[in-house]
């Protein structure tokens, strides 16, 4: 997966080429849930070609119906580079076998208005390239014409950044990394004096059983994680209930409780009552450690924040002290480490941080590794001992009120028809994917007509707005919450039919060394998560439980 801009050089028919690879932007996502490295990423790339990019090509699949939340993502995304994008924009077309016998031009004219608003807004400036269906080299020679076309009638034109901004980026880039090396010291000095204070009594504890409970927002890699610790490939449907799986990790006996997630944008009042009862049931097994899952690969906002102060206060105050949050989709960070994340979304999660008292750890593969489970039994243990010494959380408390006192709640009239509404549309989703994915073949396989719909009609209905955490509305959060789902959802179907294609690809071949082969292609789609992203050609990290993920 790119996670950072590459610059790549060649040489065409004799002319020197630049190629910039940036950070893909998942399709149906705001730009306000896009990770805050990666939108630095984006603004940078125009700086790392100088003196500066003729062309920008915009990179759209074409196996999903195009939809609004599609087009504002695009253009979100591409006016956050800067306004004056659009006129050096080319849109470049992929995945075109699923387009059957449609050419691209008849694929655009019927695509509809979200499609055309695109088009229009890059001139009509469009070309289709597949790099599987490109046997003759015409696609490449058609992109380039169409690249020389539009270089000759900006006569030759760069696009120029602004010097103001990328000097910015790079004085708050130096900042970010300044923070994220003081916080890393930071922990690893914390750790090396609790190490010195163990005691023998201590080290007997280490082979006692552990307890651990699992909470997160819907989609967050809950049940992945629970894989990963046991070092077991389990699979269940969406928790409605708490799962308790208990198995053995370095000869010690650990018990892992799966509970049932809370909404990422939507508030509190609006889980279901049995996620709540659910939640505080997963507390009568005394855990010794709660990890808080939050996935690396989105942004965590202000309110994000909040939400999570919402369900974790039914828990009461002493629940921080036991509290460590486990990022995953570690993977999405590249080469960066997890605590420039933290200081780079800024304030929110900095501050969730420092309530779990700067404990933290990173998934960065959901696939079993050992490794990274025995650093976080290590992390856990440490996180026990810090515990037990604890004889006063005055500065805890203090940095919890810096956040409650900015909550305003009001009563909300129709709360529980809307729970009801919620849970049945994300059931009858859950139910459609599954039927998808079990009839779904390469030759049956149809691009959808349109995108998920939002489970709510709002138009009409008055809705008190001030529940929710600064003033967002319901329709937008809701719009947000079924984006992440399509997003993973679109990834199931990618991998799903990549598995069908290598399949096929292992029935027609030859020889025993072909097979071996299509076998390698199969183990590596299932290593890597492909992406439903925009603006490149990367993909994630991908995991066989990925369409477990909850």
């Amino acid at each position: 997966m790119t996670t950072q801009c590459v610059k790549m050089e060649g040489n065409i028919q004799g002319r020197k080429i630049l190629l910039v690879d940036t950070p893909g932007w998942l399709k149906c996502y705001q730009l306000c849930d896009t990770p805050e490295r990666l939108k630095a990423e984006l603004v940078r790339s125009t700086s790392i070609c100088p003196p500066g990019p003729h062309v920008f090509l915009l990179v759209i699949e074409v196996d999903f119906a195009f939809s609004e939340k599609h087009w504002k993502a695009a253009e979100g995304h591409m006016q956050f580079i800067s306004e004056d994008t659009w006129d050096q924009t080319i849109i470049v077309f992929t995945k075109l076998k699923h387009l059957g016998d449609k050419t691209i031009e008849q694929y655009v004219k019927c695509e509809g208005e979200n499609l055309n608003k695109l088009t229009q807004k890059c001139g009509n400036r469009y070309v289709g390239f597949d790099t599987d269906l490109d046997r003759d080299g015409s696609q490449a020679k058609e992109l380039f014409r169409q690249i020389e076309k539009l270089v000759a009638e900006n006569k030759g034109r760069f696009f120029k950044a602004d010097a103001r901004r990328l000097m910015d980026l790079e004085i708050k880039i130096k900042n970010v990394e300044e923070r994220a090396t003081a916080r890393a010291q930071q922990v690893l000095e914390k750790r090396r004096k609790l190490e010195e204070i163990k005691s023998d009594a201590e080290a007997e504890h280490d082979v006692t059983p552990l307890n651990i409970v699992l909470l997160g927002w819907v989609l967050s890699g809950k049940t992945l994680s629970c894989s990963a610790i046991l070092g077991d490939d389990i699979s269940f449907d969406k928790t409605v209930k708490c799962v308790r799986i208990c198995g053995e990790v370095n000869g010690r006996q650990v018990t892992v409780v799966d509970t049932p997630s809370f909404w990422k944008f939507l508030p509190y009042q609006l889980n279901a009552d049995s996620v709540k009862t659910e939640i505080l049931k997963a507390m009568d097994s005394s855990p010794h450690a709660i990890l808080l899952v939050i996935p690396a690969d989105t942004s965590f906002l202000e309110e994000q924040m909040e939400i999570i102060l919402e369900n974790m206060r039914p828990l009461g105050e002493k629940v921080w002290r036991q509290t460590m949050v486990l990022f995953t989709w570690g993977g999405s960070l590249g080469n960066k480490p997890i605590e420039y994340h933290i200081e780079s979304e800024g304030d929110a999660l900095v501050g969730l941080v420092e309530m779990c008292g700067n404990r933290y750890h990173v998934f960065e593969s959901m696939r079993e590794d050992r490794t990274q489970v025995n650093q976080l039994l290590e992390k856990i243990e440490e996180m026990i001992k810090e515990s037990a010494l604890l004889e006063s959380d005055d500065e805890h408390q203090r940095k919890k009120k810096k956040y409650q006192e900015r909550e305003t709640l009001t009563e909300w009239l129709r709360v529980e028809d809307i729970k009801k509404l919620l849970n049945e549309e994300w059931e009858r989703s859950d139910a459609v994917m599954k039927e998808m994915l079990k009839t779904m073949s390469p030759q049956r396989f149809v691009r959808s007509g349109r995108s998920l719909d939002l489970p709510l009609n709002l138009s009409g209905k008055v809705i008190n707005t001030e529940l929710f955490i600064n003033k967002h509305q319901l329709k937008d959060a809701l719009e947000r919450e079924w984006n992440r789902r399509e997003a993973v959802d679109t990834a199931r179907i990618h991998y799903k039919l990549k598995c069908l294609d290598a399949n096929a690809e292992m029935s027609s071949c030859a020889d025993e060394e072909d097979i071996k082969m299509s076998l390698a292609k199969v183990q590596d789609w299932c290593q890597r998560l492909p992406s439903s992203d925009y603006g490149s050609v990367s993909s994630y990290e991908h995991d066989k439980t990925e369409q477990d993920r909850d």
